[in-house]
């Protein structure tokens, strides 16, 4: 488990200090914040596409936010770790920014296919089907709801993007049972 633990941190290095002109500006202490939030975000035992969307999303927040308004606002600690026990973004621009990574990290089609095995009956068909009909949701709308998320605010849009991307997952049929 340590040696995986070890490669996945290599890995993320790797990634985050030498692919993309963006990375090249990032400090030591934004390389180690980009690489917690990356691991955070990519959750137990992660796909690639896990993975590869959790180096977007800690790539994006320490480029787009910076170390200081990331701690200021809840999401990473002093020691640039992630703050596992908050239990809400505290600042507002914060949950924007984290919406922002959201919105700029999203791949449909990607997404539905790390997970393609949980539809065996979906055909190519109903996944351009699928990937269509999310992509068609306003941004506006999965940004107002990832606001309201982070900051644990009640907000239709939340409800709002939820009915409608309940309706596309039902392009996709029945999931397999887990």
């Amino acid at each position: 488990m340590r040696t995986r633990r070890a490669l996945v941190a290599i890995a993320l290095t790797l990634l985050l200090s030498g692919c993309g002109d963006d990375d090249a500006s990032l400090s030591r202490d934004e390389q180690k914040a980009a690489r917690a939030l990356a691991v955070e975000f990519q959750g137990q035992d992660p796909t690639d596409f896990a993975r590869d969307t959790g180096i977007c999303l800690g790539k994006h927040l320490v480029n787009d936010l910076g170390t200081r308004k990331l701690i200021d606002g809840g999401l990473l600690k002093e020691d640039l770790t992630v703050a596992t026990t908050r239990k809400a973004v505290t600042d507002r621009s914060v949950a924007e920014g984290y919406a922002d990574a959201i919105v700029a990290c999203q791949d449909v089609r990607g997404q539905v296919e790390s997970r393609r095995d949980r539809y065996p009956k979906a055909t190519d068909a109903d996944i351009d089907t699928y990937v269509d009909c999310v992509e068609a949701i306003d941004d506006t709308v999965l940004h107002r709801a990832i606001v309201a998320a982070a900051l644990k605010k009640p907000d239709p849009s939340g409800a709002a993007y939820t009915k409608q991307s309940k309706a596309c997952a039902q392009k996709l049929g029945p999931p397999k049972a887990e």
